[in-house]
């Protein structure tokens, strides 16, 4: 029986859509070979599609760096994209300084992995959120641990979200290095070769030595103080080993791991495709919340360049992600940018309840402008307070308005204002379309402004009213409760008059 293999740069596990449509998979050589004639990466788990993107970029970085060639700048990445294409050769000069480290299964450098002698085998499931395990729920299926089995290319995609989205484990096991799961945004170009360009970071803030995982001696499991860009993207918060099951009569099945804890961190850490948020002396990642879908964070993850609200202590400061800067600035004319994002909602410890992906396309002249991007990032504001406005009505049905019962009309109110937030998804587009056709200077003239944001706040105003009636009509018919409706009606009516005026 011959010893289980794959080495992902020739062998196939990176699921891949070609320019014409056609679905193929490829190693990474292949994939970045021929990256101008693939359209995107595309997998059904939003956090592995994210992972595998996330590893092309560390390894064109780590070659162009070990080659003296990394971007710093803009225009260095525009000229890339001129280019047309990847270098193969350089990129083949980069593996042969790698050396052999790129077989998922070897038995002293495991790609993305560590050889762990005397750790106890563990079912593979306790690495994929989306199959219950050990403690874990199980949210999405209902099966046993151990009845997971995964293909040598399913286990290798599966290694390549530990780095973005581990999450803290118990004594001992720490997140990755952005902390507990966030908001990744990855700016989109016509073909992959651009997409992975477009997300090479440039930001520098590099310290200490750290290599790329794969070219790593050293096993985690240390407090690190410093980082690279490169070891960051690739960060080990886990010592992981796959443990293949060889089969004679088919290819390898994995179903068991072994994973110790890997390395720690304290450092403040900018990740180039996350939003952040300051307040006072904290600086967090955009991370998912209960019962928000993703574009209502549109603003810090696609418009605000740099946006301050507020002041003195509760003085809250936005930037969007560095890759979604850099996108606009090598982008040239008035095309739409196309913007994933994708994210995992966590407790901020270990339990996994979401994960969700979406795109959207900005357009260049609202995502260059910083003026236009913080209106339309206002108005998002504006949505805010009009669902404020429609929970406060919904609460106002309710005898004293709920005093003494915390949960009153607590399923209908949610039900309202998520068919709300629904329904005004739709409009959101429209309006950076609307925002996107007016001059430079439109802020400076209140007209422009009004006459592009009135369907928006217009929609906001329909769709408060509309649930307000939803949940109102099957209310009691009594003298109180109408008084009530009356009361709680002539409430909405006068907050969304103040919050769209």
């Amino acid at each position: 029986m011959s010893q289980p293999s794959l080495n992902v740069l020739t062998e196939p596990w990176i699921p891949v859509i070609r320019l014409d449509g056609s679905r193929d998979e490829l190693g990474i050589l292949r994939c970045l070979e021929h990256a101008h004639e693939l359209r995107e990466i595309r997998d059904p788990s939003p956090i592995i599609e994210f992972g595998l993107y996330r590893i092309l970029v560390a390894f064109v970085l780590d070659a162009l760096i070990l080659a003296g060639q990394r971007p710093e700048d803009p225009v260095d990445l525009r000229n890339l994209i001129q280019s047309g294409r990847f270098d193969i050769e350089l990129l083949r000069a980069y593996v042969d300084k790698c050396g052999a480290v790129f077989d998922l299964f070897d038995a002293e450098r495991p790609f993305l992995q560590v050889p762990l002698p005397k750790a106890k085998a563990k079912a593979l499931a306790g690495m994929f959120p989306a199959v219950p395990s050990g403690t874990n729920a199980g949210h999405w299926h209902h099966e046993h641990e151990t009845s997971l089995e995964l293909t040598a290319a399913e286990s290798a995609r599966l290694l390549t979200t530990l780095a973005p989205f581990m999450t803290a484990g118990g004594a001992g096991l720490s997140p990755s290095i952005n902390g507990a799961p966030a908001i990744y945004a990855l700016p989109a170009g016509e073909s992959l070769f651009e997409t992975v360009v477009l997300n090479l970071p440039t930001r520098k803030q590099e310290s200490g030595n750290g290599t790329v995982a794969w070219r790593s001696m050293r096993k985690p499991g240390e407090e690190r103080t410093h980082a690279t860009t490169v070891e960051a993207m690739t960060w080990r918060a886990r010592a992981v080993q796959l443990i293949p099951d060889a089969r004679s009569d088919g290819p390898a099945l994995v179903r068991s791991m072994k994973f110790e804890k890997g390395d720690s961190t304290r450092l403040s850490w900018i990740d180039a495709n996350l939003a952040y948020r300051r307040e006072a002396d904290k600086v967090t990642p955009v991370r998912m919340r209960e019962g928000r879908p993703l574009w209502r964070d549109a603003g810090p993850l696609l418009l605000l360049q740099q946006r301050t609200v507020g002041s003195g202590e509760e003085k809250i400061a936005f930037q969007r992600p560095d890759v979604v800067q850099t996108a606009f600035e090598v982008g040239g004319g008035q095309r739409a940018v196309p913007i994933k994002v994708y994210g995992m909602r966590t407790d901020m410890k270990m339990k996994v309840f979401e994960w969700a992906e979406a795109c959207w396309r900005v357009p260049a002249h609202l995502g260059k402008s910083s003026r236009l991007g913080a209106i339309v990032h206002g108005e998002i504001d504006i949505a805010e307070r009009g669902a404020s406005a429609l929970r406060s009505a919904l609460k106002a049905l309710y005898p004293r308005e709920g005093a003494g019962n915390k949960a009153a009309l607590g399923c209908l109110s949610s039900r309202c204002e998520r068919a709300y937030w629904q329904h005004l998804e739709r409009e959101f587009a429209p309006l950076m379309s609307r925002f996107a056709a007016l001059p430079e200077d439109a802020p400076d003239q209140p007209n422009l402004i009004e006459e592009a944001r009135k369907p928006w706040r217009d929609a906001i105003e329909k769709l408060a009213k509309q649930h307000f009636e939803f949940a109102a009509k099957d209310m009691d018919a009594d003298s109180d409760a109408l008084e009530r409706q009356v009361k709680a009606r002539t409430r909405l009516n006068n907050t969304l008059r103040k919050v769209l005026q």
